[in-house]
């Protein structure tokens, strides 16, 4: 039998999951967000162990049954062969078994579109896999508007409005399915897809083919506000074998109103003129309502979990280039899928994306974004990039200026460095004369200066010489587009040269909380200035952190020298590229970044710190130190050195005592009103959920468990920030 301790263990993991629920309510109208949904491949965790927080076991467990993470159980749908792993649910004894299984407690969708997806298969591995049965169950406890099973015998089997049982697909042995259910919240109506997996031997989402189509069905109600979700063997004690389960997604609006969240009032009054803030913006990392560049993918248009995007994220087995391999993947988190809109190609599910882009840019207090085009137009991809780039200014042209883009257009020079090294063998009247980048400049959304000249811009704008530029400007004028320059320098050599040919001026900017020489080197050639914005830069490419980014310390650092050094704009650097650090909301992060933004834009547009009008809990950690044994990949390099600690930053109304939790250990620090950051040290060789509260008068006001669990070892190494909130 398993020990009493653990059982106590897991009995405790339950009781953490039913605080968050307490402390945060699940009543339709109040708090609603995507942040705390299932979204889990599981591959992070180690194999052969029990899930982590905030999952959780449910049942009586011992050794003839286990609910356990296990390679085996990898969906051959993502098929990641090296760390994959799903979830398995074991029975081998005839006189129990009953109700085991696992379970997530997590914060209400907002009111909308969502979308429920899974992976399953019967496992013939052991015991009689034709007794087994398995229940699936969507809702707010007990009471559940989507319920499944599925065996053997009788297929997968929904609940539909009129109370009874109808398959809608069937199960075989050693078969992987893939599940999608698409609804809305206010509805019963919903639209559901089971795709077969065609074959143990092949691996991958391609290799299904052409996803099932979507059936139309009537839940026994309406989809409602889920705040739970549970997968739970329903067999006869008599019944012995194994479910596999991966891939547990559900998905709801990312653009909701975000405001309810935050501890300040949103309140953009008395702007001072001039001052704004843009995002950099990389079109192929964005959301994956729209898959890659592939025909070969085209068809999973309908199905964000099915997609090139979703597939890559934490994946080796996928088409993975060297430079990678030491890390297990291309990226370790990725924006929040979108709920799809069925029967739109690939161009309209785009579409809709960027028009989602330009909203929560502008619900943030942003002004626009800079974004990536390309010259080129020889090649798919490129195609595709230019493609999305002028979807993404269509969305801005429709906001009546309040919101543009600035069109960074990459050149086709065949050299690269920071002296002007592009020049050579690409003539400024080449690019010039580019009709992608005069299409950009003379679309409606892009961003124009005060003498109405339309702003262009190009990351390592330094390839170029002062000269070249001056040279496209002018070829531009001549043709009846003037355009004017917004260089983003990625060094300080060139910034004299560029005075007299450019409107403004960025730098791509340091990685840590350091002092840094960027605005006395550039204020006195920048006409504009912009400054900065970065969180972290944490690169899959080489296995590297680029700079010890201290928690939030370098983003608070960097946006507090761009307020007291009057910065002309704030450049948040970037919004979308997940190789190296993407600030928009995403798995790991959250909207944690996005909320912090928010106060700063405010503050850094206004010239006024926002009022602190309820309390939030902020926390930022990695899930394990950075000298954590590991079972796969190198030793990352983290430049500069690591620190390993956990911080609470905290807003608050009214003083208080703030506390951190750790291992057992509780830390505590007075506070005053405001915000403040708490810095407590992240053990080696422990495993554990942190908790944060804030404390008045001898009781606890607000807390709650961070989301993610640090581990004593771990798989791949991972060592973004991730971070979330505690709010009531």
């Amino acid at each position: 039998m398993k020990t009493t301790l653990l059982i106590s263990l897991r009995l405790w993991v339950c009781l953490c999951c039913a605080i968050i629920c307490i402390q945060t309510p699940h009543v339709a109208g109040e708090l609603a967000s995507v942040e705390c949904l299932p979204l889990d491949k599981f591959d992070e965790y180690l194999p052969a162990d029990s899930l982590p927080h905030p999952w959780h076991t449910i049942g009586k467990l011992d050794d003839q049954q286990s609910v356990l993470l296990q390679t085996w159980a990898e969906s051959r749908i993502t098929g990641n062969l090296i760390s994959g792993k799903g979830v398995e649910i074991l029975d081998t004894t005839k006189t129990d078994g009953q109700g085991i299984g696992f379970g997530m407690n997590f914060i209400q969708p907002p009111v909308g579109p969502v979308m429920f997806t899974f992976d399953y298969q019967v496992n013939a591995r052991a015991g009689d896999y034709k007794t087994m049965q398995l229940s699936m169950t969507l809702g707010r406890g007990t009471d559940t508007a989507i319920e499944l099973r599925a065996s053997f015998a009788k297929g997968l089997l929904l609940k539909t409005q009129k109370g009874d049982w109808v398959k809608i697909a069937d199960c075989a042995k050693q078969q992987w399915y893939h599940v999608a259910i698409l609804g809305r919240t206010d509805s019963e109506d919903v639209k559901i897809a089971v795709t077969a997996h065609p074959s143990y031997k092949k691996i991958g989402y391609p290799s299904i083919g052409t996803p099932a189509a979507y059936v139309d069905y009537k839940l026994p109600k309406a989809w409602g506000q889920s705040t739970y979700v549970q997968f739970t063997s329903i067999a006869p004690a008599s019944a012995t074998g194994a479910w596999n389960i991966d891939n547990v997604c559900l998905l709801g609006d990312v653009t909701a109103d975000r405001s309810a969240f935050w501890p300040f009032k949103s309140e953009m009054k008395n702007v001072i003129h001039g001052k704004r803030v843009f995002a950099y913006y990389f079109p192929p990392f964005s959301a994956n309502r729209a898959t890659k560049d592939s025909k070969l993918n085209w068809p999973y248009v309908d199905d964000p979990t099915l997609s090139w995007v979703f597939w890559s994220w934490l994946n080796f087995t996928n088409d993975l280039d060297y430079r990678r391999w030491t890390s297990g993947s291309k990226m370790q988190y990725i924006a929040y899928p979108r709920v799809p809109v069925p029967g739109q190609d690939r161009f309209a599910a785009k579409a809709l994306e960027m028009q989602e882009e330009v909203k929560l840019g502008m619900m943030m207090g942003m002004d626009g974004y800079i974004m990536d085009f390309h010259v080129r137009e020889d090649h798919e991809e490129w195609k595709w990039l230019n493609a999305k780039s002028l979807m993404l200014m269509d969305a801005a042209s429709k906001t009546d200026g309040q919101f543009a883009i600035i069109p960074a257009v990459y050149s086709a020079a065949t050299k690269s460095g920071t002296n002007g090294q592009g020049d050579q063998g690409y003539p400024a009247e080449k690019y010039s004369s580019s009709q992608n980048l005069r299409k950009a400049l003379q679309h409606p959304g892009s961003f124009k200066s005060e003498e109405g000249k339309t702003v262009m811009s190009m990351w390592l704008t330094e390839k170029h010489s002062a000269k070249w530029w001056g040279n496209v400007l002018k070829n531009l004028e001549t043709d009846g587009i003037p355009t004017t320059l917004f260089a983003q320098f990625n060094s300080y050599g060139r910034i004299k040269d560029f005075a007299d040919v450019t409107y403004g001026m960025a730098h791509w900017g340091p990685r840590t909380p350091a002092e840094y020489g960027w605005y006395e080197a550039a204020r006195p050639y920048a006409k504009v200035l912009g400054y900065p914005i970065v969180s972290q830069d944490v690169r899959t490419r080489g296995s590297q952190v680029m700079g010890e980014a201290q928690n939030s310390r370098t983003l608070r650092k960097l946006w507090t020298d761009a307020i007291t050094k009057n910065a002309d704009w704030a450049v948040i650097n970037t919004w979308s590229d997940y190789t190296e650090h993407a600030q928009m909301p995403s798995t790991a992060i959250g909207y944690t970044l996005y909320d912090l933004n928010a106060y700063y834009t405010q503050w850094f547009k206004t010239g006024k710190q926002p009022a602190i009008i309820k309390d939030a809990l902020y926390y930022f950690y990695r899930r394990q130190h950075t000298d954590a044994p590991q079972l796969h990949g190198v030793r990352w390099n983290v430049h500069g050195g690591a620190t390993n600690n956990i911080e609470l930053l905290a807003f608050l109304k009214e003083p208080g005592t703030l506390v951190v939790k750790v291992d057992g250990k509780e830390h505590r620090q007075k506070a005053d009103a405001g915000m403040t950051s708490f810095m407590v040290p992240l053990p080696k060789d422990k495993r554990f959920v942190p908790y944060f509260a804030v404390e008045r008068d001898g009781s606890e006001t607000l807390g709650g468990n961070g989301r993610y669990t640090i581990y004593d070892k771990v798989d791949y190494p991972n060592l973004l920030y991730h971070s979330g909130v505690i709010v009531k």
